[in-house]
């Protein structure tokens, strides 16, 4: 019995392992793309606004304190605006009615 409540304990904890070490894990880059294809890569280093205006619709990025947020979007659900900034590797933010997917990685 003991022996079983060990093994859970074990496996339990090997399990959560990779989400304490990655959930710290802070990006140093920000990949954009539209519609599939990659549009911009930005340094989260260096503060920066940029928009992007397409047949899908318009978006103005912006870095700032090593995060990365969408402050204004022209689509009706906003989402992309209400996410807030992002600044850890592998999370992302996406404007589906505009195509658009920012996810932050590590620069290799």
């Amino acid at each position: 019995m003991r022996k079983d409540i060990l093994l859970i304990l074990s496996l339990i904890t090997l399990s959560l392992a990779p989400i304490l070490f990655l959930s710290d894990s802070k990006g140093n880059i920000a990949e954009i793309t539209v519609d599939g294809k990659i549009y911009k890569t930005l340094n989260l280093d260096k503060n920066a606004e940029l928009t992007i205006k397409n047949e899908y619709g318009e978006n103005k990025i912006v870095v700032e304190n090593k995060k990365i947020f969408v402050e204004t979007a022209n689509c009706k659900d906003g989402v992309c605006v209400k996410t807030g900034a992002i600044s850890k590797s592998g999370e992302i933010i996406a404007c589906l009615p505009h195509r658009l997917l920012i996810e932050i990685k590590e620069n290799e």
